[in-house]
């Protein structure tokens, strides 16, 4: 499982699955931006620097390294498609499943991360912190 940020990082690892005939199943959470880090800018700056993506053509990026591409196009289809990618894995193929996320809510992680990160803080530092998140959620 990986996101669609990390495959733009590291996806040509492929080619090397393709050549050894490794039999990897990628299921990329396409969601069109690097979403932990996204959502961690989001919640106090009311914005996302340099952490939305532009479209990346999964289909073509699998044709491209002879991979097979699956996707999943709803909750309908999950079942199905899982069971091909393991299914063409499990013969010695890599696949890639195009898996269509919507990260609109915060995460576990996200919120986890943002509560730890607050009690690290002394009073001074995290009020000035949640002051700020507020100021520019008001301002925008």
């Amino acid at each position: 499982i990986v996101g669609d940020g990390a495959v733009r990082m590291t996806g040509m690892e492929m080619a090397t699955a393709v050549a050894q005939a490794a039999g990897v199943a990628w299921f990329v959470f396409n969601d069109g931006e690097l979403a932990q880090i996204s959502q961690a800018q989001q919640a106090p700056y009311n914005r996302k620097t340099c952490t939305v993506l532009p479209p990346l053509d999964l289909e073509g990026l699998a044709q491209a390294n002879a991979v097979e591409f699956l996707h999943i196009d709803g909750d309908s289809s999950v079942e199905d498609v899982v069971a091909r990618a393991l299914d063409t894995a499990r013969a010695g193929r890599p696949v890639l499943v195009d898996v269509r996320i919507d990260y609109s809510r915060r995460t576990c992680f996200t919120e986890g991360t943002i509560k730890t990160n607050l009690k690290r803080f002394g009073v001074g530092a995290r009020t000035r912190l949640i002051g700020r998140a507020l100021w520019r959620r008001v301002t925008g």
